[in-house]
């Protein structure tokens, strides 16, 4: 980075910073809402944050990935379900990039535009004059309750033709939603499924999505810009690494001022920090958050050599499996806090209970499962094909 990305970074996460008691003073009602507070997603909004990752042309600042996963781990601090809609809000727009600009025009029409992502392809897309009929049901559309777009993975199919995933931009009031996200963990990011039934997207607002090992814009403006070379899975999955460092951090910061204020029940220990287990249950969370984030950069820092060769099978599947070693490990850091923090962190008041169920939800989400990536790794790396086309 120059001087000038180099301010524009710092600036980015040091607002990120200073969010953070206003994102915790409102975790607990978009914990009760199902969704963000309005309060949380219009103060994203004037922050400037939502456009990390959005074209320059655009307003946008087109920051480094390494500069987004910073900004999630600060913001995460706060809250959990709010940072993982904001980050799902500002990596979107990177895929939004990859779109005509004639769609591009639509969804930068209303300043900040806020667009969800469904990435399983879902449903189908009949051709129609002019575009396409798109009928199903996508899972898991966090950030749903204040997105003006919905950005849909499904099946274009033609007669006589195999089918053809694609990406369909659709305005979210075309979709219909259903009540169906009452969960144990990251509550507040609204996550419902959306449908839609023979909505008609035009045809400029569709991406084809064939060969994941290319990276396809219809964009004139911005085809030839070399920071939109990232395949969209592994920078999706290593952009959602700042979320469970964000909680892990979290969780050691109240560590840390517990063990000094609070004794042991049954034992005795009047002061926490004297117990020597808590001495060793201090140096395995310290370490292993140290881990994860080793396995952050990493896996951005791989992601810049995927965008010069798409084609690197091999390095592709290790931003995978990097991430999902962040999100073990950060999982494994809230549960040693956990167990130190004894009894009265069961409370539903004590922030320490948010972000055991909000870690717990995190780790098991399909693009950063542990057990789902290591098994393509090693596949990988014993020579055979991954088999799967998120990669």
């Amino acid at each position: 980075m120059d001087d000038e990305q180099d301010a524009i970074a710092a600036q980015a996460v040091e607002t990120a910073a200073g969010l953070v008691p206003l994102l915790a003073s409102n975790a607990e009602e978009a914990r009760t809402l199902g969704r963000p507070t309005d309060e949380a997603i219009e103060t994203l909004e004037d922050s400037g944050l939502l456009m990390l990752m959005a074209p320059k042309v655009r307003g946008g600042r087109q920051v480094p990935l390494s500069t987004f996963i910073d900004v999630g781990e600060e913001l995460a601090r706060g809250c959990a379900s709010t940072t993982w809609v904001a980050s799902i809000y500002i990596g979107t727009l990177y895929m939004v990039a990859g779109f005509s600009d004639e769609a591009q025009d639509e969804v930068y029409s209303t300043g900040t535009p806020k667009t969800l992502a469904a990435f399983n392809p879902a449903g189908e897309a009949v051709p129609v004059s002019g575009g396409y009929r798109l009928t199903g049901t996508w899972r898991f559309c966090s950030g749903q309750h204040h997105a003006d777009w919905a950005l849909l993975s499904s099946l274009i199919m033609r007669d006589g033709q195999p089918p053809t995933p694609a990406q369909f931009l659709v305005p979210r009031g075309e979709c219909r939603s259903a009540d169906d996200w009452q969960v144990s963990g990251l509550s507040g990011t609204g996550s419902a499924s959306l449908s839609t039934d023979g909505v008609f997207v035009p045809e400029h607002r569709v991406l084809p999505f064939s060969d994941p090992t290319t990276v396809l814009s219809l964009s004139k403006t911005l085809a030839d810009d070399p920071y939109f070379r990232m395949p969209f899975i592994p920078f999706f999955a290593t952009g959602a690494t700042g979320t469970p460092l964000g909680m892990a951090r979290a969780a050691l910061d109240l560590m840390k001022d517990r063990v000094q204020k609070r004794g042991i029940t049954y034992t005795q220990y009047t002061r926490q920090a004297d117990a020597a287990i808590t001495h060793f249950q201090m140096d395995s969370a310290v370490m292993k958050l140290d881990q994860a984030r080793f396995h952050s950069e990493r896996a951005a820092a791989t992601v810049a050599l995927v965008a010069e060769d798409p084609s690197d099978t091999v390095l592709r599947v290790r931003c995978r499996a990097d991430a999902a070693w962040t999100a073990l490990l950060c999982r494994e850091v809230v549960e040693i806090v956990q167990q130190a923090s004894g009894a009265s962190a069961i409370h539903r008041k004590d922030p320490l209970s948010r972000i055991v169920s909000d870690i717990q939800a995190l780790s098991v989400h399909s693009f950063i499962l542990h057990s789902t990536n290591a098994e393509l790794h090693g596949r990988v790396l014993c020579g055979l094909e991954p088999g799967v086309a998120f990669i």
